[in-house]
């Protein structure tokens, strides 16, 4: 292991010790080997030096087969690593739509660690927190069906928990109730869940009580209560204004609190039948707008200031219609950073009249 400047940082040097900023976030976990894309973003922290391994390794093959004139998001959607972790996911996704309904008739026991375990392989197969965000981001032009936003969720829940530094079966718990947090629209019309055009009122109401239908489900099964209350709690909110019971505060078990977050998250970044995906940076100023109000403030916070940091480097359309590069995040306004337009900077917690609209 040997300490190196940042200024010397070459593609292939392998991250030995977790890389956080000087607020204790996390930029790189330990074991990263670094490509073009992990050395911008580490001087765009403004950090001085690292810790890596004596030896180099090979980069991996998403970054050491770039095409001219793509993004890096355009780059990954055409790497084989992202294409096999798409296949494994929409196959996980029709695995456990069948293991839900086979839950539902109580064919098969639910057994929550067979269940969550192509979870942890795809955590893996994505590069681990480093990595799982720059997959997900990159699967939102499709629809989104119920089993893949419940892999999706339970990702997004292990990665949050562990940005949190919880205890190891606490991540757990979070992994497994955000997988099994929807189990309740099983047993609800199919045709209702699946629909693909705005709900009415009252569609709204009946498909609200997955919510019941999945605690009643799973209640009395040999599960943790953590997992349990997943089920129940994962559309309540802090200031008491969600459902079904109208909880406020440390009444929301902590676990349901991640769910929470990781849901409405991968929801609204979602494609959707009767409607667009929305803008990640979007979603993250309404969260920068409201969260302190409606979720956990320790799990809100930590969800913001790591999110944030997974897109340096990203390209990205402005309302204006140029396309420029993500160089630095403002920590104060973690939704508006400076975006590098040719050579033109732009510091959107400045220009309040331009935007991001999307990833390119």
């Amino acid at each position: 292991m040997k300490l190196v400047s940042v200024n010397k940082l070459e593609p292939g040097l392998v991250v030995s010790e977790n890389i956080f900023t000087l607020d204790d976030r996390l930029v790189l976990p330990k074991g990263t080997i670094l490509d073009e894309n992990d050395i911008e973003k580490i001087k765009a922290h403004s950090l001085y030096n690292i810790f890596v391994e004596d030896q180099k390794k090979a980069v991996p093959k998403k970054v050491n087969k770039p095409v001219s004139g793509l993004s890096y998001n355009e780059k990954l959607r055409n790497s084989e690593e992202f294409i096999k972790f798409r296949q494994h996911l929409e196959e996980n996704a029709e695995i456990l739509e069948e293991n839900f309904r086979l839950i539902a008739n109580n064919t098969i026991p639910l057994e929550v660690d067979k269940l969550t375990d192509p979870i942890y392989h795809l955590f893996v197969e994505a590069g681990g927190t480093a990595g799982i965000f720059d997959m997900l981001h990159n699967l939102r032009d499709s629809n989104n069906t119920v089993y893949m936003h419940s892999i999706n969720v339970s990702l997004i829940c292990n990665t949050l928990a562990s940005w949190m530094r919880l205890p190891e079966d606490m991540i757990q718990y979070a992994t497994a109730g955000g997988l099994l947090h929807d189990i309740g629209k099983v047993l609800l019309p199919q045709e209702l869940v699946n629909k693909q055009t705005a709900l009415s009122e009252y569609e709204e109401r009946v498909l609200r009580e997955h919510v019941i239908r999945g605690y009643d489900l799973i209640k009395d099964k040999d599960i943790n209560i953590h997992i349990k209350n997943c089920v129940l709690m994962h559309h309540e909110l802090r200031d008491g204004t969600g459902y079904p019971l109208g909880l406020k505060n440390d009444q929301i078990d902590p676990v349901a609190s991640i769910v929470a977050i990781a849901n409405i998250y991968d929801e609204l970044t979602s494609q959707k039948g009767y409607r667009d995906k929305i803008c990640p940076f979007t979603v993250i100023e309404q969260f920068e707008n409201i969260g302190l109000d409606k979720y956990d403030t320790n799990a809100i916070m930590t969800f913001l200031s790591n999110i944030i940091n997974t897109f340096i480097a990203s390209r990205v359309m402005l309302n204006t219609g140029q396309v420029g590069d993500v160089i630095f995040i403002n920590p104060v306004h973690l939704s508006r950073p400076v975006v590098k337009c040719a050579d033109q900077f732009i510091d959107l917690a400045v220009r309040k009249e331009i935007s991001i609209v999307s990833l390119v």
